[in-house]
């Protein structure tokens, strides 16, 4: 099985209303609004969706669990702050949740020139992160470690999926 991971912030909901894609979470949208060059929510989404089909139904995860190296404090924020989840791709395709799959291996400062490749299952890649190149001081978090979005079909991941790690 594939198994993969998502942080979700303290005080989520995940367990008992699923994991909710992007247009769907009601969460800020100020990430993308520099990218997008507008702060309407509309507009973003549909700038989310013009970088690939369905961005704006999915969600972001991982092969593995953050390691903290000490080499940048928004990496333990992250691991400090949020819940970690993980649920099992393979199954997820196969019932009919996720409709695609984009791996994002690197992108510029700011998540600018961002770089997806469409992929099948037997395109994840399980070998380690890049953890050590971090750095949010020059605003290269996960521009620079491989992560994938998953385009869901509804817009979530039901609670019955996952399961919390920590």
């Amino acid at each position: 099985m594939l198994k993969m991971y998502h942080y979700s912030k303290h005080g989520n909901t995940v367990l008992k209303d699923g994991l909710f894609g992007i247009r769907k979470s009601g969460r800020s949208l100020a990430l993308y609004a520099h990218r997008a060059q507008t702060e309407e929510p509309e507009k973003i989404y549909e700038w989310l969706d013009s970088t690939f089909p369905g961005r704006s139904q999915s969600v972001s995860c991982l092969t593995e669990k953050i390691v903290w190296q000490g080499n940048d404090k928004a990496l333990k924020s992250i691991v400090d702050g949020c819940d970690l989840f993980s649920f099992e791709l393979e199954q997820l395709v196969q019932d009919g949740i996720v409709t695609a799959i984009w791996c994002k291996n690197g992108s510029d400062a700011g998540g600018y020139n961002e770089k997806f490749k469409k992929i099948g299952l037997g395109g994840i890649d399980y070998s380690p992160l890049t953890w050590e190149k971090s750095d949010s001081s020059k605003d290269l978090l996960f521009a620079v470690v491989r992560h994938y979005m998953l385009v869901l079909k509804d817009g979530v991941i039901p609670p019955r999926y996952l399961q919390k790690e920590n």
